[in-house]
């Protein structure tokens, strides 16, 4: 186990009473190290009336497709999404 890892597991263990909380953390962290980011996807959303239900279709269709949101950025228009596509090794 390599020390980031040892050390999430170790607040896990002296922060979370429930020891089936416990459990289930330790195993969502032990879950995520096997993720890997396979493509990354930036939509813009304008906050045009007229254009932001295509910006919405966009992100919808993204998502339905297995992407999920990053994060985002402002923008002086609106934003852009930043959303991957996560694979489990």
């Amino acid at each position: 186990m390599d020390n980031a890892r040892q050390d999430v597991a170790k607040m896990i263990m002296d922060k979370v009473a429930d020891a089936g909380d416990r459990q289930d953390l330790l195993g969502a962290v032990e879950s995520m190290k096997k993720r890997k980011l396979m493509k990354i996807k930036y939509v813009g959303v304008e906050f045009d009336p007229e254009k932001i239900a295509n910006c919405e279709d966009s992100i919808n269709v993204a998502l339905e497709h297995g992407y999920q949101p990053i994060t985002d950025y402002q923008t002086p228009a609106g934003l852009v999404m930043v959303l991957g596509l996560w694979n489990e090794d």
